[in-house]
């Protein structure tokens, strides 16, 4: 056995996966495993895009590297995603439960949904003279919503009772729908119903919120329910009436059944565990003021502080390692910011933490996501940052399980977490947290941290490529677009500090002018085009004369020229006035031109011990290139 196996968890129910944990840890005790979850945040309230982003860490595990697959099918958020997992895992001979959704032939550890709703429909109508009953499910075509609505309609029945369609409600698990169905039952003339029976906790708590808010009094006006008995439920006000799901049994059940199958003992089986009434103070139970409620809410009080320290805390964090990754130029100079981020700030990471990056992605910024990131995770993962026992780790990364030095120690077990990072459905990397640490105790804190780095992320990558445009930019402003070389606008930018250096270091520079004699014949005479060629033969031998040297050239006008050298001395300046003649009389031999070109050169080098200027040194230069230029104009004149 490889003593190890992965599942498959959604992030947004991480009060009931921090339940199933337990019972995970109890069994691993015993066989002596790791576990490794490969956890989404996908939700029904997000669009598909953003939810293929999620979706694709489960393809991140290689399924073959473990004893067996356990996926909570019933809290993916996605039905046909969980029996694909689970058909897939079977294809391919790896062990597979499912968690609360029945699949055709994979074994499967369920919840009795029926028991604890039955009773919990029985307290409300028996000892509460409940009538009127609007029930908020989950998602529309769920299991869970599907079977809790039916117990809800059938112990109605049983008491002469109906639940109306018009008050049949999908909430999709989430805060939001709640919220907008709540709004429309309190603006109902008819008033608020008897109870509001609701699928999870999760919608329950933001339906007491939201009345709250409107001015109810709860429980007084109306009972709200929940089902999933998470601990928030029990530290509010009113305490949630529930039904507690003992996903502790859930987690060691699955993993019982899972090594069952593994060892021989069974081909699978169907397990169920049980569900139960939990009693709180919204159905109007147990209000007294000194009673269990009241003590927890003491408790949750005097812990309001620390929590806000620590989101204070967790604030800071994240905003430094904003900074860290934004102040960085390239994907080099983030790698080595984080690294020595990590390797100081380990407070909410803990000392094994991974962040692996689509390295590609961050090199070529420019290319669309559709390209560089096709290949999801089967593309190749820098290890950005690899801590490792609380320092950075250089070692090789076992690349089956996705982790650098990845050793199991016999006896110790631990429990990896992995988390996509992505832009809407492409997934550019992912992060790996080992064992409790307080962001994965706080399960959407570990969502808001994700959140946060994923768009730090992408802002450095757009950031890297608004800087790539504003190069292309400066380029196209800087170089004249006929010649290739840089354009009068750039010579206080580029050749003033060229020469600036150096008269610090006591060199001299050459101030270079160059003019086409009788440029406007060759207009005249043979058409622009042919006037645009001589100016690229002329700016062709600028550059050919400076090659390797430091040193720049310029279209300063028209058919005026300027090249400006560092470390100059009048040997270098004949040679480039040399080169500059030699190459344009070599064009002229090819015979390929109506015209013969000729240029006028001047050129100073400059003293670095005079009180001059730059300007005072191109004035000069241009001084001199006009006495060549109407000497020659003497000596060969042209009608």
């Amino acid at each position: 056995m490889r003593h190890r196996i992965a599942i498959f968890s959604n992030g947004f129910n991480g009060s009931i996966t921090l339940k199933a944990i337990e019972g995970i840890r109890k069994y691993a005790a015993i066989k002596d495993f790791d576990t490794h979850f490969y956890v989404g945040f996908a939700a029904y309230s997000e669009d598909e895009q953003y939810n293929i982003g999620q979706f694709n860490i489960y393809k991140l595990a290689d399924l073959e590297e473990y004893d067996g697959l356990i996926v909570f099918s019933g809290l993916l958020n996605n039905t046909e995603l969980a029996r694909k997992a689970c058909l897939d895992a079977k294809e391919r001979g790896v062990p597979v439960v499912s968690i609360g959704m029945e699949i055709e032939g994979i074994p499967y550890v369920g919840i009795n949904n029926r028991d604890g709703m039955k009773d919990l429909v029985e307290h409300l109508v028996t000892e509460h003279n409940v009538r009127n009953v609007v029930y908020i499910g989950g998602a529309r075509g769920h299991v869970d919503t599907i079977e809790r609505g039916q117990v809800v309609s059938e112990v109605l029945e049983s008491h002469g009772l109906k639940l109306e369609e018009k008050n049949y409600y999908y909430g999709d698990w989430v805060n939001e729908r709640a919220i907008d169905i709540t709004d429309k039952l309190s603006s109902d003339p008819a008033g608020l119903p008897d109870a509001i029976i609701c699928a999870n906790d999760i919608m329950a708590l933001a339906v007491i919120t939201e009345l709250s808010n409107k001015g109810y009094t709860l429980p007084d006006d109306t009972i709200v329910t929940g089902f999933d008995h998470i601990e928030e439920g029990t530290a509010s006000f009113p305490a949630l009436t529930t039904v507690d799901q003992d996903y502790v049994a859930v987690g060691y059940n699955s993993c019982k059944l899972l090594y069952d199958i593994v060892e021989g003992k069974t081909d699978g089986k169907y397990s169920a565990v049980s569900s139960k009434l939990f009693v709180g103070e919204s159905c109007r139970c147990n209000t007294e003021l000194d009673g269990d409620f009241a003590l927890s809410r003491r408790e949750y009080c005097r812990g309001i502080h620390n929590r806000s320290k620590m989101a204070d805390f967790f604030n800071r964090y994240m905003d430094e390692e904003k900074k860290k990754i934004l102040e960085s130029k390239d994907y080099e100079s983030m790698k080595a910011a984080l690294r020595e981020f990590y390797s100081c700030s380990q407070e909410y990471s803990g000392d094994n933490y991974y962040i692996a990056l689509n390295r590609k992605y961050f090199e070529d910024v420019v290319a669309e996501d559709c390209d560089t990131l096709a290949d999801c995770y089967e593309a190749e993962f820098d290890y950005t940052v690899a801590l490792l026992n609380g320092a950075i780790s250089e070692e090789e990364i076992d690349g089956k399980i996705r982790l650098p030095g990845f050793v199991r120690t016999p006896g110790e077990q631990h429990i990896y977490s992995f988390y996509p990072l992505h832009n809407q459905q492409y997934s550019y990397g992912f992060v790996v947290f080992r064992d409790g640490t307080y962001m994965l105790e706080e399960s959407f804190r570990v969502h808001e941290y994700l959140q946060k780095l994923k768009h730090t992320l992408q802002e450095l990558r757009i950031n890297m490529r608004l800087e790539m445009a504003v190069k292309e930019l400066r380029f196209l402003y800087d170089k004249d677009p006929m010649t290739g070389l840089y354009n009068r606008f750039c010579f206080v930018s580029h050749a003033v500090p060229l020469m600036e250096t150096s008269k610090e270091h006591g060199k001299k520079s050459m101030i270079l002018f160059a003019d086409i004699n009788y440029m406007k014949k060759i207009n005249d005479g043979y058409g622009h085009i042919y006037g645009d060629k001589a100016i690229t033969i002329v700016a062709n031998a600028i550059r050919k004369s400076i090659e390797g040297r430091e040193a720049i050239g310029i279209r300063y006008g028209g058919d005026e020229f300027v090249v400006i050298a560092a470390d100059a001395d009048e040997a270098f300046a004949e040679k480039v006035k040399h080169d500059m003649n030699a190459y344009i009389e070599k064009e002229n031999k090819l015979g390929v031109n109506p015209f013969t070109l000729s240029i006028s050169i001047g050129y100073v080098l400059t003293d670095p011990d005079a009180d001059k200027s730059v300007d005072d040194y191109v004035d000069e230069a241009d001084a001199l290139m006009y006495e060549i230029k109407n000497q020659y104009h003497k000596e060969h004149p042209k009608d």
